[in-house]
């Protein structure tokens, strides 16, 4: 027994050193030799320190022919977390996660960490750990508990995938698995917890970039682990004009509509700022015209493409000259800077991006760059439509399911009428009195059905979906199937193991209208709609430096991440050409000082915050008292009406002092922030901790707006308070003509 312990410390000592020390997760080390064409040189004599978070690489392997190439220096480390808690419960259970790994990895080593709490009476149980199919790990959950232990998982290497794995932990009996599974004997007392703070740890080797266009975003943007942006920056010329600006938004937009979080870590600057800074060494995008290019990229511009450049704008690829071990990519065009908008959202375009297999490529002037028709358009969508090509599946008797979801435009409110249909089969091996599916959305049962033996080759199902489970633009869907074995009081484990499919065909229905309520609990609404800009534009502040450029680089890439449409461009509102009391039809995101952009005065009086009369500090209101100190200290973000056009909105992200701006980045820029945003103003204090506040109606200090009547239920609500209150008042007048006639 001894030896058996000292064995497995040794084992496990082995698979997990290689993660000691690696760095932070999902770092990415310094590409060393780009798989460049031969018309690419790299310049020669060309130095640079790389990043601290990317080790300079040595020799990558000799590839096989056809074969990518890996950096041969570093293992790295991703931490992934665990995307929700399961719970099995009964004598057999199974549920499944699914974890992205990235498609330009080698995995190397790697460990699943599982955070375990088990009931008393699952003591007899084991949880078996199964990846993409085929079991890994077996353990007996005796030595668990309800207070809760680790189990560390070593999985092979060779048992994951590119791109999305599936792992599934399976809840067994040890007593019932002996003599076979007995139906009736599922125990809800029998449970085994796995905590969301579980996760899966990868040691990888990352994918040397190339050269052609069509691995865009990647290196700019990891594609799994660490997808923050970090270790990449657009850059700008040192004059540039609106037309450049506005494109290398559009730019970081594309970026975020690769980026499932954000890009925080996202970087943005002019070319000088760049290059005299640690951004040098990151993976660049320059984006601006031809007149105006730095010498040093110029000279690495294909030339046949440039000498064409008047016929549209060009996009190449090519060794950083400020870092050999970096990439650059330039979004060029001749003195017509609005041209360079087309490039930059042919980029949001994956279809097309995919296509450009060289390192450079010329936009002819006219070029359709929209997606075609067939995308995901109307109210109804298939699993196919949605990435399930081969539909779902569950295995095992007793309680399975699965899981999928769907996320709506944030200004779509779903309307009564919502339905799903599933085309189902399922196994004839069942006792077909007691096995269900039913369908839950976010957590709320939609409805069940019973399975019929003489359908099980065919079925069809349809279910509505109840408004208040539809509430919100992101839904969940699980189905969950009880298959109860058929006639047998102990069926042997792994005979006959009855199944139930759910066909790729299968659709969900939801007929939605625009909820225009002008909330930060929609956003990215008003500034996309249905997918596509919807007139948005970013007001920049006089002489914007690094910090002003990132804060609204991130926020475009924010934006980016609900772009399915890429047929609308954006605008930018330089400094003096902003008047929030003139402009009509634009949405705006303005964000600076009242100093460094003086429209913000102008708008001051039509913020539901106000700045006092030296713009200084947030005066108080009805909604918040407030110590001039400390409102010195805050940064707000303001959704409120423009004052020219009531029905567009300006977003103002503003603060007394300039030097906390940047604490509004990640309410802009990353999910977990951004969609805990509600009502229409939120305070930031220097600790980064933020209050949302709601007004109503047009006087922002009237007690009026501690009630929003902005919603069908607000509506509801004031109408059933209103009748209360007259039932009440006819009681109180009934009791007293009563015992007043006594």
């Amino acid at each position: 027994m001894h030896i058996k312990a000292i064995a497995a410390l040794l084992l496990a000592s082995i698979l997990l050193a290689p993660f000691a020390g690696e760095g932070s997760a999902g770092a990415e080390p310094a590409a060393h030799a780009a798989q460049a064409p031969a018309a690419v040189q790299t310049p020669a004599g060309a130095a640079g320190t790389p990043s601290a978070a990317e080790p300079a690489a040595t020799a990558a392997e000799a590839p096989s022919a056809g074969q990518p190439r890996y950096y041969a220096d570093a293992t790295l480390a991703a931490k992934l977390p665990y995307p929700q808690e399961l719970r099995l419960q009964g004598i057999y259970a199974s549920q499944a996660s699914y974890f992205n790994l990235g498609t330009r990895w080698s995995v190397q080593q790697s460990v699943l960490h599982l955070d375990i709490r088990a009931s008393r009476k699952a003591s007899l149980s084991s949880l078996t750990v199964e990846i993409n199919g085929k079991p890994v790990h077996s353990d007996a959950l005796s030595g668990y508990g309800e207070t809760g232990k680790r189990l560390d998982v070593a999985v092979p290497a060779d048992a994951w995938r590119s791109g999305s794995n599936e792992i599934r932990l399976w809840l067994g009996n040890k007593e019932f698995g002996e003599i076979g599974f007995c139906v009736d004997e599922r125990d809800k007392d029998n449970w085994v917890t796995v905590q969301k703070s579980s996760w899966l740890e990868i040691g990888y080797r990352s994918e040397l970039p190339s050269l052609e266009l069509s691995q865009f975003p990647y290196p700019f943007l990891k594609d799994a682990g660490d997808t923050s942006g970090i270790g990449a920056s657009i850059v700008l010329p040192d004059q540039p004009d609106d037309g450049e600006t506005a494109a290398a938004l559009q730019a970081a937009a594309s970026l975020g509509s690769y980026a499932p979080d954000g890009l925080v870590g996202l970087h943005m600057d002019k070319h000088a700022a760049i290059v005299a800074g640690d951004h040098r060494n990151d993976h660049l995008i320059y984006v601006g015209r031809l007149s105006g290019m730095p010498e040093e990229i110029r000279s690495a511009a294909p030339q046949e493409a440039v000498s064409r450049i008047g016929e549209g704008p060009v996009l190449f690829r090519t060794v950083s000259p400020y870092n050999p071990n970096r990439i650059l990519m330039v979004i060029a065009s001749g003195d017509d800077s609005s041209v360079l908008d087309t490039a930059a959202r042919l980029l949001q375009n994956k279809d097309m991006t995919s296509q450009l297999s060289d390192s450079s490529a010329l936009i002819p002037a006219g070029t359709d760059i929209n997606p075609a028709s067939g995308r995901l358009t109307g109210d109804t969508w298939t699993l196919e439509q949605l990435g399930y090509d081969n539909g779902l599946e569950v295995r095992g008797p007793l309680r399975q399911q699965t899981t999928f979801d769907i996320k709506l435009p944030s200004n779509k409110l779903v309307v009564p009428g919502a339905k799903a249909k599933f085309q189902l089969r399922y196994a004839r091996n069942l006792n077909f009195g007691q096995s269900l599916a039913t369908l839950y959305v976010n957590g709320i049962p939609a409805g069940s059905k019973k399975l019929d033996a003489s359908k099980a080759d065919g079925d069809l199902w349809e279910v509505n979906i109840p408004s208040r489970a539809a509430k919100l633009s992101y839904l969940e869907f699980s189905v969950a199937f009880d298959l109860q074995m058929n006639d047998l009081s102990c069926a042997p484990m792994g005979e006959q193991t009855p199944w139930a499919y759910i066909d790729p065909s299968s659709s969900v229905s939801l007929p939605a209208k625009d909820e225009r309520s002008m909330l930060l609990d929609y956003y990215p609404w008003p500034f996309i709609k249905n997918g596509k800009w919807n007139d948005a534009a970013f007001a920049l502040p006089s002489d914007p430096d690094g910090d002003d450029y990132s804060l609204l680089a991130a926020a475009a890439s924010y934006l980016g991440r609900s772009l399915t449409d890429n047929s609308a461009s954006l605008k930018v509102l330089s400094e003096g050409k902003w008047n929030p009391s003139r402009d009509k039809g634009v949405n705006v995101i303005a964000a600076g000082t009242p100093a460094s952009l003086p429209a913000l005065k102008a708008l001051n009086g039509n913020l539901w915050f106000r700045y006092d009369s030296s713009f200084s500090y947030f005066m108080s209101n009805e909604k918040r008292r407030l110590l001039p100190d400390f409102a010195k200290q805050l940064v707000s973000l303001q959704l409120v009406p423009s004052p020219a056009d009531p029905a567009t909105a300006v977003l103002a992200v503003t603060a007394p002092d300039e030097r906390n701006l940047a604490l509004a980045g990640k309410f802009l820029a990353q999910d977990k922030n951004a969609s805990g945003l509600i009502g229409n103003a939120v305070l930031i204090d220097r600790w980064g901790e933020a209050t949302n506040h709601v007004f109503s109606g047009d006087d922002s200090y009237s007690l009026s707006e501690k009630v929003n009547l902005s919603t069908g239920q607000a509506r509801l609500f004031t109408i059933l308070f209103g009748t209360v209150l007259l039932l009440l008042i006819a009681g109180i007048v009934f009791y007293l003509r009563k015992y007043r006639r006594r």
